[in-house]
């Protein structure tokens, strides 16, 4: 229900206050929950419903739409459609809620961002017991330790801290994606020759770079929750020396594609 989704963004943001300074913290990072909250919590009116009610609500406004008059009242309906809409975006980029609900199970729908457009959804339907939950069915990837994590949190009733460990997993997964696909283009569209191997989960990430006479691999291992390195290994096969040291420094330090921006440059200087 829409009151336990807050007290789950209220946690979270506890959470991130406690957190502060973790580079790695992906609600912190990427996520401006805080900010989303609040936004949430002006139209609590709205939202005490599912997504699917407001899919429904949108449909029908279409539909009248269609047959009113032309004139003030349907300029009305565009407004309210529009706002609709506006509020699904806000509802879906929590990236937590409540899709299906019956008597005595529940699903849960988690959306992965890159930045602030979701890219990935993922389903995990629950079922409720006295003080507990236990997972019927979910669709997440296989490297997230599900059974794992269902068993730490979900017989205590925990259901905030698992969704949270949850979502870190998905969201670390979705920004290292996107980020391998970003760099590839933009290397491609300075002239480079790159290419990308890498692992279902993403906690390795080869890339290489070419030029005319310079080639350089760049190996990267990675936490499954972490969207920063904690392994960088460069090999480098070129007639002009670069600051391999300081590249290292940065890719540690920074995410993929603003590295990247950085290499891409000193190689063509």
């Amino acid at each position: 229900k829409m009151t336990d989704c807050f007290e789950f963004l209220e946690k979270l943001a506890v959470e991130k206050e406690n957190r502060e300074g973790n580079r790695n913290d992906l609600f912190q990072k990427w996520i401006q929950l805080k900010s989303v909250r609040d936004k949430l919590l002006t139209k609590l009116d709205h939202l005490d419903r599912t997504e699917n009610d407001l899919d429904k609500e949108i449909e029908t406004e279409l539909k009248d739409q269609g047959i009113e008059s032309q004139g003030v009242h349907n300029q009305e309906i565009r407004e309210r459609h529009q706002y609709l809409q506006d509020l699904l975006s806000v509802y879906r980029i929590t990236g937590t809620h409540v899709c299906h609900e019956d008597k005595h199970q529940f699903t849960v729908c988690l959306d992965a961002a890159y930045y602030d457009t979701v890219v990935d959804s993922c389903l995990i339907e629950f079922k409720a017991r006295e003080n507990s939950y236990i997972i019927n069915r979910h669709s997440l990837p296989e490297f997230i330790p599900t059974l794992r994590l269902e068993k730490e949190h979900l017989p205590h009733g925990d259901l905030s801290t698992f969704l949270s460990v949850i979502k870190n997993y998905l969201q670390a997964f979705v920004f290292k994606k996107e980020e391998v696909e970003k760099v590839k283009k933009f290397a491609t569209e300075n002239g480079l020759s790159c290419s990308a191997q890498y692992t279902s989960s993403y906690d390795f990430v080869e890339v290489e770079l070419e030029n005319p006479n310079q080639v350089y691999r760049i190996k990267l291992v990675y936490g499954l929750m972490n969207v920063l390195p904690v392994k960088v290994q460069i090999e480098e096969d070129s007639e002009t020396q670069q600051d391999i040291k300081q590249w290292k420094s940065v890719l540690l330090s920074k995410p993929l594609y603003d590295s990247f921006s950085q290499i891409v440059k000193d190689i063509l200087d």
